[in-house]
């Protein structure tokens, strides 16, 4: 999807974006340190399972900026595509977010 400004004015450059989806599987478990195994069940249930729980997640990265003259885009497409792989898919999908993915493991507990 992308959208622009038609009728651009001197003062004001053309902008516009552009929207691209994707979607992916991942697990992960829900469970605190500071409570005990029992507290845990208790409040995540089966979110608590050892082994984790599964989502699919859908993902929509927007850009917007100034329309390039020579190709009339805010940015090629290919490249968002191949960006989102590199970012999104290629760290995360069918990927155990707790123990698979740095930030996750690390930083979110």
């Amino acid at each position: 999807m992308q959208s622009c400004d038609l009728l651009p004015s001197p003062s004001k450059p053309r902008t516009g974006h552009i929207s691209r989806s994707m979607t992916f599987s991942a697990c992960h478990r829900l469970h605190s340190n500071s409570l005990s195994d029992e507290e845990n069940k208790r409040i995540f249930g089966k979110c608590n399972n050892p082994n984790g729980h599964g989502h699919n997640y859908k993902v929509i990265v927007t850009v917007r900026g100034k329309i390039d003259p020579v190709t009339g885009m805010v940015m090629n497409l290919t490249d968002l595509k191949k960006y989102m792989e590199e970012a999104i898919a290629i760290p995360m999908d069918h990927k155990n977010l707790d123990q698979d993915v740095p930030y996750f493991k690390n930083v979110v507990r």
